[in-house]
């Protein structure tokens, strides 16, 4: 069993809106908040207690219960700034995920930022948030074909929430480098 750590009340949080998502919208919201679940426990994995473990969970629960309330529908431009935190807290998950393959590959994860630059490594992190932000906006598609009409497409949504993802994970990318730029710096 896993011990507690005090980043387990947002999960715990999590765990709890999954059936209030349900009472208040239906199941289609409560798979929504499933969702954001097991994202929680991919933030525990990845790291325990850390800022970006409580950040990214916080980013997460609020995205997921602002569209189990309809909130998006009523706060014009808060579906762009969620999808850019979002995907500004993705890119530093993938960024963490990377950094753990390399290691357990036993390559220097600081060195590698170094031989492709800073630029070109913010650039494929960004690409990795937004190719996810893609899948995101294809399951969306999915969900409002199939699911429920009340999952909100269309054009201009679209290419907004790709455009915040593409802010955000552009973002997220620069401080994950600096970051382990840093790291390598004082590994010195």
């Amino acid at each position: 069993m896993l011990p507690l750590i005090p980043a387990d009340l947002l999960r715990a949080l999590g765990l709890v809106l999954i059936p209030a998502a349900w009472a208040v919208a239906g199941w289609p919201s409560a798979a929504v908040m499933l969702l954001v679940f097991g994202a929680q426990w991919l933030t525990r994995w990845l790291v325990p207690g850390s800022a970006l473990d409580w950040g990214a969970q916080a980013v997460l629960l609020a995205a997921g219960w602002f569209s189990v309330t309809g909130l998006y529908h009523r706060v014009e431009a808060l579906d762009l700034v969620m999808h850019a935190a979002a995907s500004a807290a993705v890119v530093g998950l993938v960024a963490v995920a990377a950094r753990a393959r390399l290691r357990r590959r036993g390559e220097d994860p600081g060195a590698l930022v170094r031989r492709l630059g800073p630029v070109l490594s913010a650039a494929a992190l960004t690409g990795a948030g937004v190719g996810l932000g893609v899948l995101w906006e294809l399951a969306e598609w999915w969900g409002h074909t199939v699911v429920t009409a009340e999952i909100g497409v269309g054009y201009d949504d679209t290419i907004g929430d790709l455009a915040a993802d593409l802010f955000g994970a552009g973002a997220g990318a620069a401080l994950a480098v600096r970051g382990q730029l840093r790291a390598a710096g004082s590994a010195r």
